[in-house]
């Protein structure tokens, strides 16, 4: 249960924190990502038939896919693939590895402390032993310039760390990564070596020793990281990240007090972009994020999630790299995320939000009514409860008026006898035809035209890459 509840806070805690709800008298304007609508319930003559709805998720999914041809990325697959058949399988990395190990055993420090365990068993001992080290990795310890020449990568010196290769054509591409800003030290994680073994025998017991270097990794996070691929001087891709860790005193990033704030994007020489904004995380309080693919200027896609946070545990982010790591070590009796939300918009013409008042307590119900599924009574109880706690509403042309909701439904199944209560997501609409379950709305008939034409899609971008998809 521990492990369930915390795991879906620390999943709010990285995409979510609390935004603002819009309320007046006036109908509120949807078209905000970030900010959660108040629904609406839609008039009389404008709300939506179940059909009415269908036609409509059809050409917008229709639109969407027509907007995405395979062909805006053939010349960027087709060069992936090329490198990945001509450099990756058939080139010596030997140089790569060599100037890679040099660095991390230069940066690798002995700090002089051996620690030890012991499991005794009554004719069996096992002693582990650890030799501590402390390494600091910086960007600029990572520079040189690799080309590829001859079946091999050739090192020489630079400034920045770059990879030199050329195209199926003969022109030159350039893999570049560069950083910039101040420098924070964090304490990232902690990685075993297995160095040595020995056994012994005495006195009718039987003794292994095993022997590691144990090294405790602090990485230099830059503010600014950009990583660029040119073809022939042109730039086919940029990728950009920014990070503020000005929070963190010392080199420990604990989740219970410190707080980062981050932002990163891609963008192609095809129009394309992806932008993953306002990534921002305060210590047991709030956490946002939005996330928007677009082309040419025009939005495609846009994922806005939030999320009040508490209870999160004294714990630092090294901790999970740990062997012994246990999350039943730490206290989550009182982590969760309240006002949790989540809003997807499609091309500005469909949106689907959800907001759940307190995700530790909805998963509690979830789980207790699975507890529970051969009780009619506490199951459809539990879910009712589940229920209660979670809005999820569909909305169209970024207004506030909602024209179907999605809940959980229970429904009874029968095994050998046995009846058991199972749930499944049910659309509600507001036109008054009641509601219907998933897999009669989303069925192949009325959607046969989307699901051609995703599976054609979906071929032809395989094609690039010479994959085969088995439908």
């Amino acid at each position: 249960m521990k492990k369930i509840c915390f795991a879906s806070t620390i999943l709010a805690m990285l995409l979510g924190g609390m935004a603002t709800v819009s309320c007046g008298d006036e109908e509120p304007d949807g078209g905000d990502p970030d900010i959660p609508v108040t629904p609406v319930d839609p008039d009389k003559d404008k709300a939506l038939s179940p059909a009415d709805q269908k036609e409509k998720m059809e050409a917008i999914a229709l639109e969407f896919m027509d907007l995405m041809p395979a062909d805006d990325f053939r010349s960027l697959g087709e060069l992936g693939d090329y490198v990945a058949d001509h450099y990756l399988d058939d080139y010596d990395w030997d140089e790569v590895s060599d100037w890679a190990d040099d660095i991390l055993d230069a940066a690798a420090k002995a700090t002089g402390v051996v620690t030890h365990e012991d499991e005794v068993y009554d004719y069996m001992e096992y002693h582990y032993y650890y030799t501590e080290y402390k390494s600091l990795l910086f960007a600029s310890n990572f520079t040189g310039t690799f080309t590829a020449r001859n079946g091999k990568w050739t090192y020489s010196r630079s400034n920045d760390l770059k990879f030199v290769f050329n195209d199926k054509g003969g022109k030159e591409c350039v893999l570049r990564l560069t950083t910039g800003g101040n420098v924070k030290k964090v304490h990232a994680f902690d990685l075993e070596d297995w160095r040595d073994w020995e056994y012994d025998e005495e006195d009718d017991r039987y003794i292994y020793s095993e022997y590691y270097d144990r090294t405790q990794h602090t990485i230099g996070v830059p503010e600014r990281i950009e990583v660029t691929l040119t073809q022939g001087g042109t730039q086919l891709v940029r990728t950009s990240v920014n990070i503020d860790l000005a929070s963190v005193s010392g080199e420990e990033f604990d989740l219970s007090r410190n707080s980062l704030t981050a932002s990163t994007e891609v963008e192609m020489n095809n129009g394309y972009k992806w932008a993953v904004s306002d990534v921002a995380y305060t210590a047991n309080t709030k956490a946002s994020t939005t996330c928007t693919i677009s082309k040419n200027g025009k939005a495609l896609i846009t994922v806005a999630v939030a999320g009040d946070v508490s209870g999160i545990p004294s714990c630092n982010v090294s901790a999970f790299s740990r062997e012994n790591f246990d999350i039943d070590d730490y206290d989550t009796d009182n982590a969760t995320a309240k006002n949790a939300y989540v809003k997807v918009d499609i091309l500005g013409k469909m949106q689907m939000q959800g907001v759940v008042s307190d995700v530790r307590k909805y998963v509690e119900y979830i789980i207790d009514a699975f507890d529970n599924d051969d009780s009619e009574h506490l199951f459809k109880s539990y879910i009712n409860q589940a229920n209660s706690m979670a809005k999820v509403s569909l909305f169209y042309d970024n207004t506030a008026t909602r024209q179907a909701d999605v809940m959980l439904e229970p429904f009874a199944e029968v095994e050998w006898g046995d009846t058991y209560w199972d749930v499944e997501p049910v659309i509600q609409f507001y036109d008054g035809s009641s509601y219907s379950t998933f897999e009669a709305f989303f069925n192949e008939r009325d959607f046969k035209n989307v699901i051609d034409t995703f599976k054609s899609l979906a071929n032809r971008y395989a094609d690039i890459v010479d994959e085969r998809i088995d439908w």
